[in-house]
């Protein structure tokens, strides 16, 4: 029986996997293990087949294969947009429906060939003037031009792209944002077939671009009290960009309220600054990634390469580099112009960001404060166990973000659904059928034992009353009496009384002249006037002719509780309509 959650990253370096355990109120992180991407076994092996058969050993090897897991399914297999609706406070089933016939529109697929996953953004996103981006000192930065420094404004003369808190910022919606995650049913259907076919079979397949709104909402509810409310993430804080830059591809997600705004998978990652590094040393890549590890460096204005090791590396990778960096500048200020979160800071993961130099250089290519994950990071989310002998955190976000948005529930960005979705096993519950068993034993046990202390509960309380009885009645007629007896005796005297309730109210009275009356099709009738009183109605209107008239009266002395009806003066109105009244008498009231 499965009992812990794996958040599941297949990577294109490293397997990484997180396993978690789930409670009530939190999210117990118990073990994280990385395997590098096994060599192919021959020519042709694809990646997504190495994958598999990595995560099937190393699952094997812990044991694991019996527990839930979640895959990411990454960047380049996913269609991620932000849809706009006209209409608010949906509910879900209707909003699937109408995400749904949004995508088939834009995509270049049908419904039937997609699945999908969504979310509502945050409301509210644009509505007030996001706070001044910052320098890496953290002194912000001018968004006027008047106002901005001399030099800053011939840097943009000369080309220099504006700060990513700069552009366009998206209206606030009346209605619906959504951010909607959709991929082609056969990739889906592929990975999967191909992660069972060697013993693995996730019950989720999660968009690892949207993944990290967990990560975020686990370090704003660890931050301390005094902390920067731009720098945590939490509700009602600014918003937070997760560049994720990974051996292939750079995943950027913008966290706003804690749940995901905006993502985007970039497709440049550590494989193309270590090709760049290649060619310029002419070296192979193997080579060339073990230089990277070692002595991989980016200069910038607050860190500049001094050494010529560092000089050398710079320039062969400064050019990969900038063009990373001006992606995801692009991809900051196009979350601006479609959602209106403004992302006022960077906390940077993955492989990639362990380059020195890396935080500096994106700090001033964005504009933006950047932080790499910190041991307070780790510790937030990984706990003193696995924070403590040095787990690599900064890698792992991925799969720890899957894991706690998968312990929490049905996660948001799950494309294993219709026909894709996960069939429960109940072989389970005969695991832990003596279990059960026993649990029902004792709750019939104390629900027998709950009935008996009731019951004994009430005859001591029905004696009460039969002594209090006994002592009234004697009292009264001068001998103790039974409830039998004392009914019969009070009845007895009290058979000739009239009963001081009505049989009827008003409105009991309302409804039953209005059953009794002739159908609209039978007579024209028009009440002008129907007023109920104790012993008295008073019923005024309109028909077309006379016998309409006695019909109506006819129906009116059906009723049980009318004694007597007087017709009052018949007069003939506009257009030959005929008014008449009737004064009826009642005993009901």
């Amino acid at each position: 029986m499965a009992t812990r959650i794996l958040g599941i990253d297949l990577g294109t370096y490293a397997i990484k996997v997180l396993a978690v355990a789930p409670g009530f109120r939190q999210v117990t992180p118990l073990e994280l293990l990385e395997y590098p991407l096994p060599p192919p076994v021959h020519d042709g092996e694809e990646l997504p087949a190495r994958a598999a058969r990595g995560l099937a050993a190393l699952l094997e090897q812990h044991g694991l294969l019996a527990e839930a897991g979640y895959v990411g399914a990454g960047g380049e297999q996913l269609f991620i947009h932000v849809l706009d609706f006209a209409f608010r406070n949906l509910r879900r089933p209707d909003l699937e429906k109408a995400v749904g016939a949004e995508l088939e529109g834009i995509l270049p697929i049908d419904l039937e060939e997609m699945v999908f996953g969504f979310d509502t953004l945050p409301e509210g996103l644009g509505e007030v003037q996001a706070p001044l981006a910052r320098d890496p000192a953290g002194s912000p930065l001018a968004r006027d031009p008047e106002d901005e420094p001399t030099a800053v404004r011939g840097a943009g003369a000369q080309g220099a792209a504006p700060p990513a808190g700069h552009g366009r910022v998206a209206e606030p919606t009346q209605g619906s944002r959504v951010l909607a995650c959709a991929m082609e049913i056969e990739r889906a259907r592929t990975m999967l077939e191909l992660l069972e076919a060697h013993g693995c079979e996730p019950r989720g397949l999660i968009a690892t671009p949207a993944a990290y709104g967990a990560v975020v909402a686990r370090l704003a509810a660890a931050a301390p009290a005094g902390a920067e409310p731009a720098f945590t993430g939490a509700p009602g804080s600014d918003p937070v960009a997760v560049i994720d830059i990974g051996h292939a591809r750079t995943n950027v997600c913008v966290v706003a309220d804690g749940k995901p705004a905006y993502a985007r998978s970039i497709a440049r990652g550590g494989r193309n600054v270590t090709e760049a590094l290649a060619r310029s040393l002419s070296m192979p890549f193997h080579d060339a990634e073990a230089r990277k590890h070692s002595a991989g460096f980016i200069a910038s204005a607050a860190e500049p390469a001094i050494e010529p090791e560092q000089q050398r590396i710079h320039g062969a990778i400064s050019r990969e580099l900038g063009s990373l960096g001006r992606e995801i500048r692009r991809t900051l200020q196009s979350c601006r112009a479609k959602t209106g979160a403004t992302a006022q800071y960077v906390l940077l993961v993955g492989g990639g960001s362990r380059l020195g130099g890396v935080p500096s250089f994106l700090a001033e290519t964005l504009g933006l404060p950047v932080e790499r994950l910190s041991s307070a990071h780790a510790q937030a989310l990984f706990g003193d166990k696995l924070a403590g002998v040095g787990a690599p955190v900064d890698t792992a976000c991925v799969a720890a973000g899957i894991a706690f948005e998968s312990a929490g529930g049905r996660p948001h960005f799950d494309l294993r659904q219709g026909e894709l979705a996960y069939k429960a096993d109940l072989s389970f519950l005969r695991e832990r059928a003596p279990a059960l068993l026993a649990a029902a034993v004792i709750l019939l046990c104390f629900a027998t034992f709950n009935g008996f202390a009731a019951l004994y509960k009430l005859r001591r309380a029905e004696a009460s009353l039969q002594t209090e009885l006994a002592l009234e009645t004697t009292t009264l007629f001068g001998e103790p009496l039974d409830v039998t007896a004392t009914m019969a005796r009070i009845g007895g005297a009290a058979a000739g009384k009239k009963s001081v309730l009505p049989r009827m109210t008003a409105y009991d009275i309302l409804l039953e002249v209005n059953n009794k009356l002739p159908a609209k099709g039978d007579v024209t009738l028009d009440v002008q006037q129907l007023d109920i009183r104790q012993g008295k109605v008073t019923f005024e209107a309109t028909a077309r002719s006379s016998p309409e008239i006695d019909t109506v009266e006819e129906s009116l002395q059906s009723i049980e509780c009318f004694q007597e009806i007087s017709r009052g003066s018949t007069s003939v109105g506009a257009e030959d309509v005929r008014e008449f009244s009737f004064n009826i008498k009642t005993n009901c009231m």
